[in-house]
């Protein structure tokens, strides 16, 4: 599935957010933390399969290209082995902590932290109302879907 703009750009931005060293590069360690909170979780014997698969230049990491590849693949690979389902509400669920439907303020924290971002209020503030649209101090799952570029 090939990725739009927006979400080219959302995965670029994860990648930077997942680079803790600023190397550019990505090792199993640091993907498996990273993929710990946004997928499911995986071991690092799993995400070495997973640089070996994209490791393009052999360089026994993942640079930004070969993790925008590996995301694009994996992502037809889902849609390919589960037809009709909805990853973005998949993924949706992981954040509504409370499972009430929505997004509030305090799950966005506790999302950023689980993925190893550290935000502060501001920074938080000023993601969560662009991601809420209508205002309503909730990011619905439309509105999630947007944010992430579909």
């Amino acid at each position: 599935m090939p990725l739009n703009n927006e979400a080219k750009s959302e995965m670029k931005a994860a990648f930077k957010s997942f680079d803790k060293d600023g190397s550019g590069t990505l090792t199993a360690t640091d993907l498996a933390k990273a993929m710990n909170s946004v997928a499911g979780g995986l071991t690092e014997a799993q995400c070495t399969e997973l640089i070996n698969l994209a490791d393009a230049d052999g360089d026994k990491k993942m640079n930004v290209d070969e993790f925008m590849k590996i995301v694009e693949e994996g992502l037809a690979l889902y849609e390919q082995q589960n037809p009709g389902a909805d990853l973005i509400s998949e993924e949706f669920k992981n954040f509504d902590v409370n499972g009430d439907g929505s997004i509030d303020k305090d799950e966005l924290r506790q999302a950023m932290i689980d993925m190893g971002e550290e935000v502060n209020d501001d920074e938080l503030e000023a993601m969560f109302n662009a991601a809420d649209a209508d205002g309503d101090k909730m990011i619905s799952v439309e509105e999630f879907r947007k944010m992430c570029g579909h």
